[in-house]
């Protein structure tokens, strides 16, 4: 396994200035109230028979609930009836509420939003979708949606997913995720969708197979019983039947139509007598939706004119709590007025059970901006700054550069937005698509006069994968600093965009380019600057290690660790501890490495919590404890770092966590959940937008597609990756990788040359760890076809003895039985037989074809200690040719106990190997001759 870089990661922590993801991570601010199911508000007119059928449909396993019907029908209502209804008998699943606006037509806010529904029934649901939205670029549809399926698949939980508003969407590609999610929905989902209009879903393919409950506009429209029950129950007007029936009739039963109408009736007549309300209901003609601006006109005339104020000021606002409204309008009982518009029902929605927080219903909010357009344009931008205003001063960036946008002050939303970039607490719930739309909306020569903008316009655009733009935006940014422009409030900025050029580079492999921005900016320091000196020698560190320089990049990690550390940010150097980390075992310091990432691990916890740089040290212990071969403890390792990169959003280090997680399955005999790894590995790498990560993850498979025999797909890389053009950074990984295939196919001499070459560089470099892999397979590669000679076995003794000292086992137990058969060579003539024996017993061959050691002077001519009765029952299966892994499975014990019983047996007998062990069994009378 190669080492993991951590800072591939991209972690939002600055370190000392530091920040291999300029800008830290960008991921959007999240409205808690979109995810919370609405309240059940009382006198509801209960509808049973339309609650039975959603709820049957639920039961009969359909996959799709739909209430489509246009505005005012009560679809939201119906399914809120339908979840409160449940009671706590088993079956009853949670529910995953998302109440969706025009705001959600971006796919990562939506998948954001999704997750976050999602993770009110499971907390841990979702996490690696987290992961991949704050990739640079956004993952294809299928990737999200799959991780998504996988995720809910594996929860014990029953789920309610349901998607309010669906209407609001119109983007294709979210269109086409909810569409992959039904396809493919896991059978302890549920999906419902509220929406005014039938969306582009394959919904006659679910209808054709009986998949899903369909509730529609004529099904929503109030029965004669239930517009009796609205209008006295729910209105509180006492109207006569056939009033009633008039009224049910003129407004076709549309909830809402009857809403306005009771509420206009009851405004112009407070005790109507029955002729005189059958007069006023007989006033109205036509459909509802001509209806409805008449009515609302009455209904909003009907109204003091301190409520038409309160009304016509606040419907500029998305969501609306007193303080936000007495910040707009002035009136200091926006409270009372909330709740009296709620009382009297005029068309505020609660998002939240202690009624802090409303919203407009949409139609009514809308006529409510037309008529502020037409009775007073003037005040809109003054309604606008001051929600601004508001919103800015509690900390929601994204709200307040909405309204100032929306106010038409172009270089206050300037301002404001510099000042939220300028926060890196702020900056951090800002997502890059909402800041490029910010900064799209603002003319370019306003943005050419703010460079500290125009360098978080490129780090957006790095972030949202727009790679050739962002770099071309530093170009040009570059240009302008040093022509000048803006020398006085940003002349320190031209080394900071040199670095944020560095740190794009190096993290996409350019070292050269890398470290010839970093010297640059070096060269433009002050005297006597040393945060900023701190980052950049930390990108110079990294380029070191990624030209596998393993000597400079200590020197310069441990330089920067202590500067960090000195300014008593420990927790913020653990990235480059872990760094540091990969360095040592690149230079085969094995043992050194541990305590390094053990440090790391203890650094990383501040105040008893760990940070989210935790994930790094975790993922780099369990690649020691994988080389150890103490693979339970290294799978709890690796899942603890992932699940602890997931929770800070980080992208699981872009696969190379999932790499590892594929390797251990596969020495523990998990075959399908080892592809199953890699496949995530390789997902993450492609979305990562990095070719050398996937690069990197392409040669991971490859090495897992040769120890699953599948040597046709190893091969189609090999011929992949030799026409690959030279790289500016070490691939020595990949290089071995080709070395791998070239000795499955025998190609001796190919193999040979590539190693020689392969092993002068790591000589020269000091990669120490690369010297024992590589002199390991050129022991193979030179045995060859003509088997072992005093080369082959001289190559893989210096190997052997370069890697005992620091416990290396699974780099040779992974390659199989040609290099079993040298090892075995190696142990007959005396050379670390202890250490070799337990190399095999690590491999797993039954069968490797070897002869027998002879007994005199290495196997004991009786045993000195008898065997465990556990022991007899591994030595039986063992001279059955069972594998470890059918062992385990046959005697119900863990693979590594396996391993461990049959160390034991090859110390008690005084082998080597497995047939060593069943020979020599046979010798001593513990088994019947053969």
């Amino acid at each position: 396994m190669r080492p993991v870089a951590s800072m591939d990661s991209l972690t939002r922590r600055e370190c000392a200035g530091q920040s291999t993801r300029c800008g830290g991570e960008m991921s959007p601010s999240l409205l808690t109230t979109k995810l919370t199911v609405p309240t059940l508000r009382p006198n509801l007119v209960p509808r049973p028979r339309l609650v039975q059928r959603l709820e049957e449909g639920r039961r009969w396993g359909r996959r799709l609930t739909l209430v489509s019907a246009p505005a005012g029908y009560g679809k939201t209502t119906l399914v809120v009836e339908w979840i409160h209804g449940w009671d706590d008998a088993a079956g009853r699943p949670q529910v995953a509420w998302l109440a969706l606006d025009r705001g959600d037509n971006d796919t990562a806010r939506f998948f954001a939003y999704l997750v976050a529904a999602l993770q009110t029934v499971e907390p841990g649901l979702g996490r690696v979708v987290t992961g991949l939205l704050q990739a640079p670029r956004l993952p294809a549809i299928d990737v999200l949606v799959t991780e998504l399926i996988n995720d809910v698949a594996a929860s014990p939980a029953s789920c309610l997913l349901v998607l309010d508003d669906y209407h609001a969407i119109h983007q294709v590609a979210i269109h086409q995720a909810v569409g992959l999610l039904l396809e493919r929905q896991p059978s302890n989902l549920h999906l419902a969708i509220t929406t005014r209009q039938d969306p582009p879903l394959p919904v006659s393919r679910l209808r054709g197979r009986d998949m899903m409950t369909e509730i529609r506009e004529q099904d929503l429209c109030f029965t004669l019983e239930e517009a009796a029950a609205f209008v006295h129950q729910t209105m509180d007007l006492d109207l006569t039947p056939d009033n009633i029936a008039v009224l049910a009739g003129r407004t076709e039963g549309w909830v809402t139509g009857l809403q306005m109408a009771s509420i206009a009736l009851r405004s112009q007549l407070p005790d109507p007598a029955p002729e005189r309300a059958a007069r006023f209901i007989a006033s109205f003609s036509g459909r509802h939706h001509f209806v409805l601006d008449y009515l609302a006109d009455e209904v909003f005339k009907s109204r003091p004119a301190a409520v038409q104020d309160f009304l016509l000021q606040t419907s500029v606002l998305d969501q609306l709590s007193a303080p936000l409204c007495e910040a707009v309008t002035g009136m200091p009982e926006a409270q009372q007025m909330l709740e009296y518009l709620d009382v009297e029902n005029l068309f505020v929605v609660p998002l939240d059970d202690e009624r802090h927080w409303y919203r407009y219903h949409y139609l009514f909010a809308d006529l409510l901006q037309a008529r502020l357009q037409e009775t007073r344009p003037a005040q809109i931008p003054e309604l606008h700054a001051r929600a601004a205003a508001w919103w800015e001063q509690n900390d929601s960036p994204v709200e307040a550069v909405q309204h100032i946008l929306a106010s038409g002050d172009l270089a206050q939303a300037a301002a404001t937005i510099q000042r939220c970039v300028e926060r890196i607490e702020t900056w951090s719930h800002v997502d890059g698509a909402t800041f490029l739309g910010w900064i799209q909306a603002l003319p370019r020569e306003m943005l050419r006069q703010r460079p500290r903008l125009r360098q978080f316009e490129a780090r957006a655009l790095y972030a949202t994968g727009q790679t050739a733009a962002a770099e071309r935006a530093l170009h040009e940014l570059e240009q302008d600093l040093q022509a000048g422009l803006g020398q006085a409030p940003a002349g320190n900025l031209l080394p900071g965009v040199e670095a944020d050029r560095a740190s794009f580079a190096v993290v996409r492999g350019h070292v050269p380019q890398a470290i010839e921005y970093a010297n640059r900016a070096l060269a433009r320091l002050p005297d006597g600057e040393t945060s900023f000196r701190t980052r950049l020698t930390g990108i110079l560190a990294l380029a070191a290690l990624r030209a596998g320089e393993v000597g400079a990049a200590e020197r310069d990690f441990r330089q920067v660790i202590a500067r960090v550390c000195e300014q008593g940010m420990a927790f913020a150097a653990v990235p480059l501890v872990c760094n540091l980390a990969q360095v040592q075992m690149l230079q085969g310091r094995l043992l050194q490495a541990y305590e390094t990432f053990r440090q790391a691990l203890e650094m990383s916890t501040v105040d008893g919590d760990a940070t989210s740089a935790t994930g790094f040290a975790h993922l780099g212990l369990a690649q020691v404890q994988y080389e150890w071969d103490e693979l339970q403890g290294a799978e709890q390792q690796v899942r603890q770092g992932l699940d602890q990169l997931q929770r800070a959003h980080i992208p699981a280090s872009f696969g190379s966590g999932y790499a590892l997680l594929a390797q251990i399955r596969q020495a523990l005999g998990d075959l399908s959940g080892a592809r199953e790894s890699m496949r995530r590995a390789v997902r993450l790498a492609q979305a990562s937008d990095i070719p050398r990560l996937e690069l990197l993850a392409s040669a991971q498979q490859a090495r897992l597609w040769l120890r699953q025999g599948e040597l046709d797909l190893a091969a189609q890389w090999a011929r992949d990756y030799a026409r690959a053009a030279p790289a500016p950074y070490l691939r020595e990984f990949e290089d071995l990788t080709l070395a791998r295939v070239r000795l499955a196919q025998a190609g001796w001499e190919a193999a040979r040359d590539l190693l020689d070459s392969l092993l002068a560089a790591a000589q020269t470099a000091g990669r120490g760890g690369s010297v024992v892999e590589i002199q390991a397979l050129r022991g193979w590669a030179l045995a060859g076809d003509r088997g072992p000679d005093s080369h082959s076995l001289e190559a893989l003794t210096q190997a052997l003895q370069a890697a005992q000292p620091e416990g290396y086992v699974r780099l040779f137990a992974d390659e199989g039985p040609p290099l079993a058969r040298l090892l075995y060579e190696v142990a007959k003539r005396d050379v670390a037989p202890d250490y070799v024996r337990r190399l095999l017993a690590a491999g797993d061959q039954p069968g490797v074809a070897v002869e027998p050691l002879q007994p005199s002077g290495k196997a004991p001519a009786a045993l000195v200690e008898p065997l465990t009765g556990r022991e007899q029952e591994v030595l039986q299966l063992l001279a059955a040719g069972l594998s470890n892994a059918e062992i385990a499975q046959r005697l119900f014990i863990s693979l590594p106990t396996v391993k461990s019983h049959t160390g034991n047996l090859y110390g008690k007998l005084g082998v080597h190997s497995r047939q060593e062990a069943v020979d020599q069994a046979r010798v001593l009378g513990l088994l019947p001759p053969a």
